[in-house]
């Protein structure tokens, strides 16, 4: 999806993890979105492999988890509906174009499986998240007491669409 030694790969499913990448994982949220989330939390969200499963990967061994720079985790939700469950991209590769790249496979992919409108929740800090996501047309559906543990949060939904 992006050129040189880093680059969107298809991952596996959360709960086929080894634990040393799912803590790759948990450090990469705690880093990048402040949260902090168990190993069981992690291997039990309902992520199927598919083009909405992606990860930005960091040269080419992917055998160490070290490698890993971004998460694209999206599962089906209801009939047309696909929820984002992850977005996150280490600050050194955020505007840079890897985020847009991620969002046009998983939209290419959630289309191509029947999928018309996309739910996700943000943390109501994350205003750049937001303006990411109100560029593809999402909206602000209300919000969510108590849902981040740092604070307000964001549920958007909207049409599946590109940038």
């Amino acid at each position: 999806m992006m050129v040189d030694d880093i680059q969107w790969m298809l991952g596996p499913e959360p709960k086929n993890l080894s634990p040393v990448w799912t803590q790759e994982v948990l450090q990469l949220f705690l880093r990048e979105n402040g949260e902090q989330y168990s190993q069981e939390s992690i291997s039990n969200l309902p992520i199927p492999k598919w083009g909405g499963n992606l990860l930005l990967l960091e040269g080419t061994d992917i055998s160490d988890p070290n490698c890993l720079k971004g998460l694209l985790w999206a599962t089906p939700f209801m009939n047309e509906i696909v929820r984002v469950a992850a977005f996150s991209i280490t600050s050194e590769y955020q505007n840079k174009g890897y985020g847009r790249a991620a969002w046009n496979h998983f939209v290419d992919s959630a289309i191509k499986d029947g999928f018309s409108k996309v739910q996700l929740e943000v943390k109501a800090s994350n205003t750049r998240g937001q303006e990411f996501y109100r560029k593809r047309g999402l909206v602000i559906m209300n919000e969510l007491q108590g849902y981040y543990s740092s604070g307000l949060g964001y549920m958007m939904r909207g049409n599946l669409n590109k940038y």
